[in-house]
């Protein structure tokens, strides 16, 4: 698919330009990254009007969309932060975020002709929704990740005492936490609504809550790591500092759970086979 390589090509010129804008104090990079991020929005779009597969009311949802989907959400929440409240955090912010879906999309082109797909019929409609919020919960985690690697990052540059030129291009540590407490929240929210619309949809069609498949049991092992970490945050149970390392800790656990309950895992009522 042409767009897709078009639009690796705008997230690694993205990358670039974020990149520079940490080390030079030039408003037209973040400008150019920001018009960019809104070119592969538009982009994206196109290649989801022109994706979905629907017969007679059942979908076929193909792994290559799982990633698309993942993509689509980064890029939104990208652009939320430059119009948000984070705005003026939005050029340290993007050199993380912007890198990171570069990835993300790189890995994606590895299944864009893959066979593996689900099935969802009518009746099942629902489990669009739950895989929609299940995945903005995951997404939002990686913003707790990113804010927690630039703590770390902050941090030890304070440590240094590093010029303070080079450190306030970074936003404070106030705002980071503030980031990371945010970003939590929401994600254990969106994550918590995407399992209770699963159970919902069990109950509903299957009259149980729950068919102890694999991937089920991954993602409770996921929320419950979410929650917890959200938990500490909140009640500040340890500092900051300590927040941040375990937020990035968990973060590599729950991306080991993603793939496996994702990519790996075939079995079980929704996975892709």
């Amino acid at each position: 698919m042409i767009l897709l390589y078009i639009i690796l090509i705008l997230f690694i010129t993205a990358t670039v330009l974020s990149i520079l804008a940490i080390h030079r104090d030039m408003p037209v990079y973040v400008t150019a990254t920001k018009l960019l991020m809104v070119v592969i929005l538009v982009l994206l779009l196109i290649i989801g009007y022109f994706s979905v597969i629907s017969v007679a009311g059942i979908f076929k949802i193909h792994i290559f969309t799982f990633f698309y989907l993942i993509i689509m959400f980064l890029t939104i929440l990208i652009l939320y932060m430059a119009m948000s409240q984070w705005n003026n955090d939005f050029r340290s912010l993007s050199a993380i975020l912007i890198p990171l879906a570069t990835i993300v999309v790189i890995v994606s082109l590895f299944y864009i002709h893959s066979p593996r797909y689900m099935i969802i019929e009518p009746k099942n409609s629902i489990m669009v929704i739950h895989v929609v919020l299940a995945l903005l919960g995951e997404v939002l985690f990686f913003v707790a990740f990113a804010s927690s690697v630039l703590y770390l990052i902050v941090s030890w540059q304070l440590q240094k005492k590093s010029t303070m030129k080079f450190i306030n291009r970074f936003p404070s540590l106030t705002v980071l936490s503030k980031l990371t407490g945010f970003s939590l929240s929401r994600s254990l929210f969106f994550f918590s609504a995407g399992i209770i619309i699963g159970i919902i949809m069990l109950f509903e069609y299957y009259g149980n809550i729950s068919h102890g498949s694999p991937k089920e049991i991954l993602m409770y092992a996921a929320w419950i790591i979410i929650f917890i970490l959200w938990l500490i945050n909140r009640k500040h149970i340890i500092n900051n500092y300590y927040v941040s390392i375990v937020t990035i800790l968990s973060f590599v656990i729950l991306l080991a759970l993603f793939i496996a309950s994702n990519v790996v895992i075939t079995s079980g009522f929704h996975s892709f086979r």
